[in-house]
């Protein structure tokens, strides 16, 4: 494909056994030519992948990929196309949310921790609802991350509950 290499994020041109044909620099991070895009995505995530893949010409979902030999999340956009008999797909990075996401937990954690806040009468119903909004910031996630945010959250209720009387 013309200019391919110059696209600012991962695009990979694989074959219909997933295998690489062509990609973007960036793409080049994740894949050389001819290993197979099921190298990289995680194993539980894999049956998922081909199952979507093979169902919806085009279309999106959250996959855990292998990037400098750790699991990251993306986001996989796909489109098959039937003239050059192509699957075309972007990986497009999720960390950024989760460390947004992650300081502001960390913050609710610092400012529940701190002296002045115990003394003043707290906010359960504000404090509440700011772990809500987290949750459901997150609440279209794989499983397994939603399940760690599930654990920090239920750890602030739990220090929420004993300091409010």
């Amino acid at each position: 494909m013309e200019n391919l290499h110059l696209c600012p994020i991962p695009y990979l041109l694989l074959d219909r056994q997933f295998n690489l044909i062509d990609a973007s620099n960036t793409g080049y991070d994740f894949l050389m030519p001819g290993e197979n895009f099921m190298s990289i995505v995680e194993e539980e995530s894999s049956p998922k992948f081909a199952r979507i893949i093979h169902k919806h010409p085009k279309g999106e979902m959250e996959l855990n990929v292998k990037k400098n030999e750790t699991f990251e999340l993306f986001d996989i956009f796909f489109q098959f196309s039937d003239v050059q008999q192509y699957y075309h797909v972007v990986l497009i990075a999720k960390d950024h949310q989760y460390k947004k996401v992650s300081e502001q937990m960390n913050g609710l954690f610092d400012l529940m921790g701190n002296p002045a806040y115990s003394r003043r009468e707290p906010n359960l119903t504000e404090a509440l609802a700011k772990i809500s909004s987290l949750f459901l910031k997150l609440s279209n996630t794989s499983d397994w991350n939603r399940q760690e945010v599930m654990d920090k959250i239920k750890e602030i209720e739990h220090h929420i509950q004993q300091n409010v009387k």
